[in-house]
This record gives structure tokens, sequence and C-alpha cells, in this order.
């Protein structure tokens, strides 16, 4: 069946184009005023398309399969009737913050008397900060006096002033408060929009909802090509800043440096003046990534090395293996070893640990595990420690299984396209990133990709650009990515000894490239050995060998004797082997 295309169904858009677009929708278009409104949303990634106004829906056949998106949400409209004039008390509070009052009502800033707060079981007195799409409210945000916070139950997450966003905007300014956007809007800067959460506290693993609004808010970013992160200056606005950087793209960001009396854009407005805030944003500076910097584009990593370090290590959540071996975001992992002695066993059993440990979630490419039920079933194991099948008296139950499978929607991506390339593979990596902050990726095997090397590369070259384009891609996105790679088949019948990475058809590049790399190898007393074969960075590890045992029945893997001797260590053990 030759390829469909927008045209066959009356959508005159181009095929060649690329991300969220925007064109008249032949459904409805002719029958209204304004014919020409160009309503009908298309991901032309997904090759998939919505109406905002009649809800025609559709796709192309033969289109790239893109990891299923979870159902939109039905959200709740607000039902507020707030007071339409302001106190005097209300003005004169956003006056001392440096606000005036046509700020306030350009933004349609309100006042209830009888707004409920569970923090006091009560009716207080609240600002309400109206959430707005196309100039219907959405959300609404209340604030009392005294700092108490809520937000409409079971209404859609936005941007504060989405509105704001221009079809030919290219810039946004992201702040993490309704009072630091409307300051910019103060001072002419109309292209600031806030979070509605605020950040997450330092430290947070679950992310699980706190950055919904971004897919909520994708097609209206669609088009922005640079975002100015002008959060708070404080541990919990620097891991609002790191996690929006990370899921929009470090390469699109850019970040303010505060004065040393001010930690948000409002403090700025306030001290500074206008042209204070007006510098603040001029002088933003991109984040460090791969290409070329000067030493003051560094300061700020510096000065948080010289307090904190190196970025966290992550236990793999077995002591014996923490010796050699930590994950870390940002670096790539070359697995190797040979067929039956469990390297992508081993890697299920990590991941699920990284999962339960640290809240992590993972995009995973495992071409050798489809159908992916098979997959899923082999990771249930590992999360109820019980089989799948009866093949013993201990099988898990259908409420288990339940379990497991609700522990896994919320951690694992699969990642089966059509084009299985690593172009693909990492444009999809790249969606998952923004939409759920996932924080691994997994290539399994390197073989089963579909390699298009171009005339006149050798193997040794396009694998040295391949591992390149995933290194880059780790680094630039801080996420832990995972190569596994067949090594080349034994000369002898009898193996006695794990592979090198050299071993690896290609080339040395698969050592040279790596940061880390580990070979999986089962002795004749079935006891698994991890040998670590590179450790790029000492803070992550070492060279060495760990020892694991093995448990057949639900493809777990354990410590001979843990070495945890914290109450905090030992029951990170209990944790996984629940």
């Amino acid at each position: 069946m030759s390829q469909e295309t927008y045209q066959d169904y009356g959508i005159e858009l181009p095929m060649t184009v690329a991300g969220q677009k925007y064109a008249t929708c032949p459904k409805c278009s002719e029958s209204r005023k304004k014919s020409n409104d160009k309503c009908l949303g298309v991901d032309t990634d997904r090759q998939i398309w919505h109406c905002n106004h009649c809800g025609w829906s559709g796709m192309l056949k033969n289109h790239i399969d893109l990891p299923t998106r979870t159902p939109r949400p039905k959200y709740k409209k607000p039902d507020w009737k707030p007071t339409k004039d302001l106190p005097k008390k209300v003005i004169q509070y956003f006056k001392d913050r440096g606000i005036s009052e046509s700020t306030l009502k350009n933004n349609d800033i309100q006042y209830d008397n009888e707004i409920y707060f569970p923090q006091v079981e009560g009716k207080l007195g609240a600002i309400c900060f109206p959430y707005k799409r196309k100039n219907e409210i959405v959300n609404v945000k209340y604030r009392s006096g005294k700092k108490h916070f809520r937000q409409e139950k079971d209404a859609e997450k936005i941007f504060f002033g989405l509105d704001s966003i221009g079809v030919n905007e290219k810039t946004l300014i992201i702040t993490e408060g309704e009072i630091d956007k409307l300051s910019f809007d103060e001072i002419g800067y109309n292209f600031a929009v806030s979070v509605p959460d605020g950040a997450p506290a330092p430290g947070t693993k679950n992310f699980r909802s706190k950055f919904e609004y971004l897919e909520n808010c994708k097609s209206e970013l669609a088009h922005i090509t640079a975002f100015i992160l002008a959060v708070d200056n404080d541990p919990a606005g620097k891991t609002l800043e790191h996690e929006l950087a990370r899921r929009l793209g470090f390469e699109k960001c850019l970040r303010v440096a505060y004065p040393d009396d001010c930690k948000d854009a409002n403090e700025v407005l306030v001290k500074h003046g206008v042209e204070g805030l007006k510098v603040l944003i001029g002088t933003a500076k991109p984040f460090p990534v791969i290409g070329v910097n000067g030493v003051s584009d560094l300061h700020t990593e510096l000065v948080n090395l010289y307090h904190n370090g190196f970025a966290s290590v992550f236990s793999t959540g077995w002591t014996s293996v923490d010796e050699y071996y930590k994950v870390r975001p940002g670096e790539m992992t070359i697995l190797t070893g040979y067929t039956g002695h469990g390297k992508s066993e081993f890697l299920d059993a990590l991941l699920i640990n990284l999962a339960k440990l640290h809240n992590w979630k993972f995009g995973v490419c495992s071409l050798e595990n489809l159908p992916y039920e098979r997959h899923v079933l082999k990771l249930a194991e590992k999360v109820t420690g019980k089989a799948f099948f009866q093949v013993s008296d201990d099988r898990m139950t259908e409420a288990e299984l339940t379990q497991a499978e609700s522990f896994l929607q919320q951690h694992f991506f699969f990642i089966n396209p059509d084009q299985v390339e690593i172009d693909t593979i990492l444009k999809i990596g790249k969606d998952l990133i923004y939409r759920h902050g996932i924080n691994g990726l997994i290539i399994d095997p390197y073989n089963e990709l579909d390699h298009n090397r171009l005339v006149g590369i050798s193997e040794t070259e396009y694998v040295s650009q391949f591992l390149s384009k995933v290194r880059r891609f780790a680094r630039l996105n801080d996420i832990a990515v995972w190569v596994v790679a067949h090594p080349t088949k034994p000369n002898t019948a009898k193996i006695v000894k794990a592979p090198t990475v050299y071993g690896i058809s290609g080339s040395a590049n698969w050592a040279n490239k790596a940061d880390n790399a580990l070979s999986v190898f089962r002795g004749a007393d079935n006891k698994v050995q991890i040998h670590i074969k590179k450790v790029r960075f000492k803070e992550v590890g070492h060279l060495g060998q760990a020892g694991l045992g093995y448990d057949q029945i639900s493809g777990r893997y354990f410590d001979f004797k843990p070495k945890a001797k914290t109450e905090k260590a030992v029951q990170q053990l209990e944790l996984i082997n629940d």
C-alpha cells in the first residue's frame, strides 16, 4: 500500500514539514465566517490531526508508530463567579510589588471573599488568578493573605498567561509564579508565562504529574525557539530550572543570573526597577552544551561543583555492583555478553531497581523481546518476585499482575517504530523526555537496528559516528543510555571467560567511546559475573568484577553477602527484594 498524504484527506499541508503545525480544517472551515482560521492541529511527527473547532480527528495510514499517548483526561471547567471589583487593599498589595492596576486588569486578576482552603478547613478571602486558553478560563489559582494556595479540582493544568504566547513569538520567558509573570508584563515584556504548580522540592523523585502542563501546552509552544528560564533562585527553583531545560531542550534554553539581593523576578522589579528587570533578561545566558563555551559561561556549574561536587550517581540496588559501577545521567553505558548469559536479563533487573529506588522512567527499544507483552511479563516477574506462568507453586496472582502492570505503566515506555534506525529512536526518546521526563533510554541490541551505512563509509567509521550520536544525545539531554551489543562468537566451544568490549563487531570504538562498559558472564556454577571493563569517571566507579546470584523463577538478581551497614541501606535492599 502506498503512503497516504494529507491531501488525501483535504488537508493542505506538505508531507515534508516537521513538528506541530496548524491548517484550515476541510470539515468545518467553509461553513465558518472565518474560513481561513487555522483550527486543525497536525502533529506531523505522529502524522495525526485534531480540529479544535469541530473535533474531527484522524491519522495517515502507514504512519510512524510512535509510543501510544495516554488518553487525554476529561478536565472540569471551573464553576467560579468572582467579584469583579478588586478591593483597595489588593490593589495596594500589588502596587507595593511594582505592579499597576492596569496590568491586573489586563490579566483579569480578581478577588473572592469566600474561597475554601483545605489548609484551614474554612473560607478565606483570596486573590484569583484565572488560567485561560483562547480567552476561556480552564483553571483558577487562589492565594489567601496568609499564602495558602489551591487550584480548581480536576481542572486542566496549563501555563498562567498562555494566551500571551503570540503565534509569531519565538522567545518565551518562563517564571515560577504568577506575580513574576505580571512583573514582566509591567515592563512591557508580554511574552512571559508562569508554571501552575511552582517548583518541586529539591530531591523530589516523583515528577509524575508535576509537568503535565508541558504536554497540555505542547501545541502552543511548538513554534518557540528560545526559552528564558526566570524561575526562583533557590534549591527548589534550580530543580525546576534543570527539569524544564531537560524537557524543553538545553540547547533552546537560557537562564538568568539574579542580583545577590534578589531571588525572583518581582524582587528585581521592586529593588532595581524596570531597567534592572530588563537587564536580567538581556544578560540571560545559554546552558553549557557541547560546543564552544567561555569560562564565564561555566560560572554557575563551577560554583555548584564547589559546593556540591559532581552530579549525583545512583545505586544499582546491588552493593557488590555499586562498589564498581553506579549509574549517572548523561552517560552512555555499553553492555555486552555472550548469547544466553543474561545481559538483557541483568539490564531489565537494573531498570527495575532504578525505578523502585529512584523513581526512574525509561524508554525501551528492546528488539529481541517482541512482541512487547513478552517483555512486560518478564519485567512483571522481577517486580513481584514470582513466576508469570505455572512453573512453580509460587505463581503470581492476577491481582499481583495488575499491581505490577500499574507500576510498569508509570515507569516504562516501549519504542517499536516501523523504521528501527537510530535517528528515529532518538527522536522518540526526545519526545518521551518532554512528555514523561524519562531518565533512561535502552537500545537492545545494536545488531538488530536498521543501519543505513552510506557507500564509502567503513564499518569502523560508521560505529564511531553511531556512538558519538548516542553519547551526545545522553549528554545534551542529561539522560542515561544503555546500548546492548553482541560480541563476536568465541573461537572455542567451551567459553571460560567474559568477552571484552573490544570483542564487539565493528571496531575498538565500542571501548573508546563508551563512558562505561560492562560484560555479563555466567560461569559453570551458574553464578553471574558482572565485569566492569571501563568507567570513564572515578566518582562513578572503577574496573573490577562483581558477583550476583540469579533466581531462574523470577529473573531477579541478588547479592550473595549484602554489605549494607546502615538502616537506610537495609531498607533499600528490602525494597528491591520485596
